[in-house]
């Protein structure tokens, strides 16, 4: 028994004292936090990767490099040789994928070493880049935090908001591979500043569909039934003829406190049908023109009229780039099993083809705290 014990003892004594042995200081290290790809305009790979400086006598923030590889572990030979440290990439917050990526159907196969490198974090967030992802990686200011957690502030912040998708390297993966459901990923641009553009969708494939813009993301995320506690929607309430003047007198913005929604799923006449039941609570935050103008009930009577719309001009969309971010084949799987696995191979295709219903029941509890 002794002999068992001294035995496990000097084991673990001499894993404590290797792992000891092999640490490194924190200035001796290259922490990437950014890995981006892209493609140059003649279409050769472009492999950006972003790190943290921290030393104290350094001029800039960050060291950003770029190479063109064939690959992101060729890229890393690269990396490694003009690194001041040893590389990691067990931080990486963020991977940015250049629009022109996107446009090819076979792209997802270059974030091959990413899946299968252990210590890659899942929860990396993916984000598309409206334009050069050069003009994002290469953009440091002294005055902002570091670029990593300022990108990932940007998206997680909005996430919060319910202003665009969660879209982390597992969710992505998921949705790559997940028959009924197509990819939907936050995208930005970089202006004066970099800001979040909207949502890109993607088809099955994995090619770039389309853009939502970041009103029509809110929908999405509340079609997806992936809302968070946030939620603001503004309407301009257009039959009320109070538009004269400097001043938009007829805005309406509205706080979704409580949002309930319910999909049901037949297979009737060779066509899938969805009925979306969506049941909001909302506190009106702005008003611009007068209570008296309209009762209650007549307001939001108008409010679902106009959201209804928005959400048949999402679908509609949708429809037609023949993808389905929503994930209603989920839906079809579960209650139609039969009848989706004949169409499980294009469902795109089938639901482009199928009867989507959205009825919006709208509650306001709340018009403020001054009438």
């Amino acid at each position: 028994m002794k002999s068992w014990f001294l035995s496990i003892l000097v084991v673990f004594l001499i894993a404590v004292l290797s792992s000891c042995a092999r640490n490194i200081p924190l200035e001796d290290l290259t922490i990437a936090l950014i890995l981006g790809v892209d493609l140059d305009d003649e279409n050769n790979l472009i492999i950006f990767e972003s790190s943290p400086v921290f030393n104290k006598e350094a001029k800039q923030n960050n060291e950003t490099y770029q190479t063109e590889a064939k690959s992101i572990r060729e890229s890393r030979r690269y990396f490694d040789a003009l690194s001041t440290g040893k590389v990691t990439a067990a931080k990486i917050q963020v991977l940015l994928i250049g629009k022109q990526i996107l446009e090819h159907e076979d792209w997802f196969s270059i974030l091959d070493t990413v899946y299968r490198n252990p210590a890659f974090s899942i929860n990396t967030r993916v984000i598309v880049v409206d334009g050069p992802v050069s003009e994002v990686v290469f953009s440091e200011s002294k005055e902002e935090p570091q670029l990593a957690l300022k990108l990932k502030e940007i998206i997680d912040n909005n996430i919060d908001r319910t202003r665009t998708v969660i879209a982390t390297l597992q969710t992505l993966h998921r949705q790559m591979y997940e028959k009924g459901i197509t990819p939907s990923i936050s995208e930005i641009k970089k202006d004066k500043d970099i800001e979040l553009a909207g949502v890109s969708l993607l088809n099955k494939k994995g090619k770039y569909a389309d853009t939502l813009s970041i009103q029509d993301s809110s929908l999405l995320v509340i079609l997806k039934d992936e809302q968070k506690e946030e939620l603001t929607l503004s309407i301009p309430m257009t039959k009320l003829n109070e538009e004269g003047g400097i001043f938009h007198k007829n805005e309406l913005s509205l706080d979704v406190s409580k949002a309930k929604i319910k999909v049901k799923t037949t297979y009737e006449q060779g066509k899938f049908h969805f009925n979306y039941k969506i049941k909001l609570s909302v506190n009106i935050i702005e008003r611009l023109f007068p209570a008296d103008n309209i009762k209650k009930n007549e307001l939001e009577k108008m409010i679902e009229n106009d959201l209804k719309s928005r959400f048949e001009d999402v679908i509609k969309k949708i429809q037609e780039n023949k993808i389905d971010p929503m994930g209603l084949g989920i839906y079809a799987r579960a209650y139609q099993y039969e009848q989706y696995k004949k169409v499980e191979d294009y469902w795109g295709e089938a639901l482009a083809d199928s009867n989507i219903d959205v009825s919006v029941d709208v509650v306001i509890k709340s018009t403020g705290a001054i009438k």
